[in-house]
C-alpha cells in the first residue's frame, strides 16, 4: 500500500511539474501565472509527501512533512488570486493584498522551524513509530491555518461559481468541469485531515490536484477558457468584414480569417503555408496602398470585371515579440470600393461641371479679339479658384461702325449659374441697345432698365463701356464707368493715370449716375482695362493694388501687347497663388497712330 501511494505521489508531482512548465512556457495570459505557481505548489507538495512517504526514519520524515506546508499554504493564496484574475477582477490583485496573502506561509514554516513551536503544527506520536503509515497528529495551530486556508478555498471557489452561473450555456457546460476539478483535491484533503476511513492514514490531495491542473490547463490552452479575451478576439476577427491575413517572418500566410478565405476564393488550408504575394498584387504585400482585385468568375479584361471588381485599403503591422524581435506580420485589407465609385462619380460630375462652366464661361469672352485700324489690342480670362465655378466677369470687343468699335469689361456680383445668367444677359442687352451715334452713357443707361426688369436686386453689375476711334493723333477713347474701378493710362512720358468717372453700378437704381468722359491715346500710350480681381489679389491681407499694376506697366510697356498681357498676369498670380480668390478680365489697347 506505501509503495503504490508513494508511486501516485511521485507521478502526481512529475504530472505537475510538467504541466507548470508548460503554462509557463506558454505564457498566453497573466492568469497563466497565477495558474502556473498553483501547480508548482501543489506539485512541491507532492514531491515531499512522496520522500515523507519513502524514508522511514521518524525524523527525517518530520521533515519533509514540515516542507511540504511550503506548499499547502501557497496553494489557497495561489487559487484566490487566479479566480480574481479569471472573474475579471485583476485590479484587485495589487502588491498589498499579494502581501498580505505571503504572511501565512512565512509565519506556518516559522512556527514548523521552531522546535518550542513546532508541535503547534503537527507532529508524529511515539505510538506511531512502527506503523507503515503513521497518522500524523494535528496541534492548534494547525487547525488555525486549515480553518484560514479553506476560508480563501471556499470564498474563491464561491466568487467562481457565481462568475461561472452567469456565463452564457455555451462556456457554462465546460465551466462546470473546471468547478468539479476545483471541488475534487477540495474533497480528499477535507477527508485526510477529518481522518475520515482510510483517508487519515494517506493524502490523495495532491494525486486529486493532479487531476484538477489536467483540468485547468485543458481550460487555458485547448478550450481558453482561463483567459476569456482569446475568444472574444477570436470572434470579432472572425466576424470583422475586413480580411485579415497573419504572416511569419518569411511573409508566409499562418492564419486568415473568414473574410480573408472569401476574398482568396479559396479554403483555408489551401491559403495557409502559401506566400501573401502569391494571393495579393506585389504592391499590396510590401506597402500600404490601394489595390483592386477582380470580382469571382470575372476573366480579366471583361466587362465584368469591370463592374464586380473590388478596392481595397490595405494596411500593414509588424508584429513583435515580447522582447521586440520581428515575429511576423498583419495585413488588413478594409473595402473601400463603395467609396472609390463614389469618388469616381463625383469626378465625373465634376468634370462635368468644369466643362459646363468653360463652355458658359466662354460665351462670355470672345473667342478672338478683332483687328482694329490704329490699335493694338490683347485680353487675358482667369477664372476663380480651378476654373470648376463660372464666374459674372465678362469681356467683349465689337464694332459698331467701320470707324468705331466698341469694348466692354464687366463684373456681377457673386458666382455660379445666377451670375453667369446676369452677365450674358448684361453682355447681349450692351450688344443689341449699342450704337455709334449715342454716348456710351447713354447706351449704358437702357441697358439699366433691362436688367432691372431681368434681375433681382442682390445681383448687380459694374462695367466700364466705351468706343475706340482712330484720329489724327493716334486712338480717341470715349467710356463710361458704371460702378466700376477706372481704367489705366500709360503715357509716353512713363506716368500712369486713371481714365473716366465714377458711377452708379447698374441694376440698382432707375436712374444710374453715368459720365462720359474722352481721353486721347498718343502712337505707343497704352489703355488698361481691368475687373477688380486684378487689384483686390491678396497675400496675407496686402492687396494687389492699382500701383503695382501701374508699375507693371511703366516697367514693362514696351513689350509687345500680348507680352505685356502675360506679365501682369503673371505677376498677379505670383502675388497672390495659383487659384485666384476672384475672376480677372483684363484688355489692353496700345494706339498705333496708322488708322487715319
Amino acid at each position: 500500500m506505501l509503495t503504490l501511494l508513494a508511486t501516485l505521489t511521485a507521478l502526481a508531482t512529475m504530472v505537475l511539474a510538467g504541466m507548470a512548465a508548460y503554462v509557463a512556457w506558454r505564457r498566453e495570459s497573466r492568469m497563466g501565472w497565477a495558474l502556473a505557481v498553483l501547480l508548482v505548489s501543489v506539485a512541491w507538495w507532492s514531491l515531499a509527501y512522496t520522500v515523507e512517504l519513502s524514508v522511514d526514519e521518524i525524523a527525517v520524515k518530520s521533515r519533509w512533512g514540515d516542507l511540504k506546508y511550503l506548499g499547502i499554504t501557497t496553494l489557497a493564496p495561489a487559487w484566490l488570486v487566479f479566480v480574481l484574475q479569471y472573474t475579471g477582477r485583476s485590479r484587485l490583485v495589487t502588491r498589498r493584498l499579494l502581501a498580505f496573502l505571503a504572511v501565512e506561509p512565512v509565519l506556518v514554516m516559522a512556527i514548523l522551524a521552531i522546535p518550542a513551536t513546532h508541535d503547534l503544527m503537527r507532529y508524529y506520536p511515539e505510538a506511531s513509530a512502527g506503523d507503515e503509515l503513521p497518522i500524523v497528529a494535528s496541534g492548534p495551530a494547525f487547525w488555525v491555518i486549515l480553518v484560514y486556508n479553506n476560508a480563501l478555498l471556499v470564498g474563491s471557489t464561491a466568487l467562481f461559481v457565481i462568475s461561472m452561473v452567469r456565463l452564457a450555456r455555451t462556456y457554462r457546460r465546460m465551466a462546470l468541469g473546471l468547478l468539479a476539478g476545483a471541488l475534487l483535491p477540495w474533497a480528499a484533503n477535507l477527508l485526510h485531515n477529518f481522518q475520515v476511513g482510510w483517508f487519515a492514514r494517506m493524502d490523495l490531495t495532491p494525486f486529486a490536484f493532479a487531476v484538477t491542473g489536467a483540468v485547468l490547463v485543458w481550460g487555458l490552452f485547448h478550450e481558453r477558457l482561463v483567459d476569456l479575451t482569446p475568444l472574444a478576439r477570436s470572434a470579432v476577427l472572425d466576424s470583422m468584414s475586413d480580411a485579415v491575413f497573419v504572416l511569419d517572418p518569411f511573409g508566409r500566410i499562418v492564419d486568415v480569417n473568414p473574410a480573408a478565405v472569401e476574398l482568396g476564393a479559396a479554403g483555408r488550408a489551401a491559403l495557409l503555408g502559401r506566400r501573401l504575394d502569391d494571393v495579393l498584387p506585389a504592391a499590396a504585400v510590401t506597402e500600404p496602398t490601394e489595390v483592386t482585385l477582380p470580382g469571382l468568375g470575372a476573366r480579366p479584361g471583361d466587362e465584368a470585371e469591370r463592374l464586380h471588381s473590388r478596392t481595397f485599403d490595405v494596411s500593414h503591422r509588424e508584429l513583435t515579440d515580447s522582447s521586440g524581435r520581428t515575429a511576423g506580420g498583419l495585413v488588413v485589407l478594409r473595402e473601400i470600393t463603395d467609396r472609390v465609385r463614389d469618388q469616381e462619380r463625383l469626378r465625373k460630375v465634376l468634370a462635368e461641371k468644369s466643362r459646363i462652366a468653360a463652355s458658359l464661361q466662354a460665351s462670355m469672352i470672345p473667342r478672338a479679339l478683332p483687328e482694329i485700324g490704329g490699335a493694338e489690342l490683347a485680353s487675358r480670362y482667369e477664372p476663380a479658384g480651378n476654373g470648376s465655378e463660372v464666374g459674372g466677369d465678362f469681356l467683349d470687343v465689337f464694332d459698331l461702325d467701320p470707324h468705331t468699335w466698341a469694348f466692354v469689361l464687366g463684373d456681377v456680383s457673386g458666382k455660379g449659374a445666377e451670375a453667369a445668367t446676369v452677365s450674358t444677359a448684361a453682355r447681349y442687352t450692351l450688344r443689341a441697345l449699342a450704337r455709334a451715334d449715342h454716348s456710351p452713357a447713354q447706351t449704358l443707361r437702357g441697358v439699366n432698365t433691362k436688367l432691372l426688369t431681368q434681375t433681382d436686386t442682390e445681383r448687380h453689375c459694374t462695367l466700364v463701356y466705351g468706343y475706340l476711334r482712330p484720329s489724327s493723333r493716334g486712338t480717341l477713347v470715349t467710356l463710361a464707368l458704371a460702378g466700376h474701378h477706372p481704367p489705366l493710362l500709360l503715357r509716353t512720358t512713363g506716368e500712369v493715370e486713371e481714365a473716366g468717372e465714377a458711377g452708379t453700378a447698374l441694376a440698382m437704381f432707375e436712374e444710374p449716375e453715368l459720365h462720359d468722359t474722352t481721353h486721347d491715346l498718343a502712337p505707343g500710350e497704352v489703355l488698361c482695362v481691368f475687373t477688380d480681381g486684378l487689384v483686390e489679389a491678396r497675400r496675407d491681407g496686402d492687396m494687389f493694388g492699382t500701383e503695382r499694376v501701374a508699375e507693371l506697366l511703366r516697367k514693362y510697356g514696351d513689350l509687345p501687347i500680348d507680352e505685356l498681357a502675360g506679365v501682369v498676369i503673371d505677376a498677379v498670380r505670383g502675388f497672390h497663388g495659383d487659384h485666384l480668390a476672384d475672376d480677372l478680365a483684363l484688355l489692353l489697347v496700345r494706339s498705333t497712330g496708322t488708322g487715319c
